[in-house]
């Protein structure tokens, strides 16, 4: 085996001492065909693995194949599977077997984060829970569902793609959920302490030093 500390040997030369010239370096395969070079005794020999749709010592020699006739339309590119069947990749905007159909969901048609699925010349959008409509544009109204998503006397208030739980004074959370703890977690600032003074009020109390400014921060007692 030829082991080389310069790289480029491995590329410009072969055999087991690398004394011969790469007959692939450069490659004289065409139209994408890739050249293996085999060293017998002291010759070197190449050929060239052809993609379909070409044959010849150096793929020169086209192959009569499904995408000769070019089948894919407006732009598209022709990748065959085998020497009878293709597939085409399509243009943006333009869908199908043949890229022969206008892509109905180009042109983005789903609003507010729906997804747009194809199917043949139309188009179906899947929108998120907090919309709906054939295109998703029209909010719905989750205030109207039964039972309220709002709990224990939550007044629902709804707004484009949500809604708002307003919480009688005693509860609190996203929906009303739970019980409203005036101290938990604190409100009082710079080491203040929260005392609840009822179910839905408080009082700061400040370490010493510290004076109450407003309702829940402690300051120093020298801050002008």
């Amino acid at each position: 085996t030829c082991v080389s500390v310069y790289e480029y040997i491995f590329f410009y030369f072969v055999g087991p001492q690398c004394q011969f010239p790469n007959p692939c370096s450069p490659s004289p395969c065409r139209n994408g065909g890739v050249c293996r070079a085999r060293t017998q005794g002291n010759d070197v020999e190449l050929t060239c693995d052809c993609v379909l749709g070409y044959s010849g010592p150096l793929c020169l020699t086209p192959v009569n194949h499904a995408c000769m006739g070019s089948p894919c339309r407006n732009g598209g590119t022709c990748s065959l599977l085998t020497l009878e069947t293709f597939t085409c990749r399509c243009s943006p905007g333009w869908s199908g077997k043949t890229c022969q159909q206008a892509d109905p969901c180009a042109s983005n048609p789903c609003a507010n984060g729906g997804q747009c699925s194809a199917f043949e010349s139309h188009y179906i959008c899947t929108c998120p829970p907090n919309f709906h409509g054939q295109t998703c544009r029209q909010d719905v109204n989750e205030c109207a569902l039964s039972p309220s998503p709002c709990r224990n006397g939550g007044t629902c208030k709804n707004e484009v793609g949500s809604y708002l739980c307003l919480c009688p004074p005693e509860y609190a959370g996203t929906h009303c959920e739970r019980l409203y703890h005036p101290c938990h977690p604190s409100p009082c600032r710079n080491g203040g302490t929260c005392l609840q003074t009822s179910d839905t009020t408080y009082a700061c109390t400040c370490l010493p030093g510290q004076s109450l400014l407003m309702m829940n921060e402690c300051i120093n007692a020298f801050y002008k």
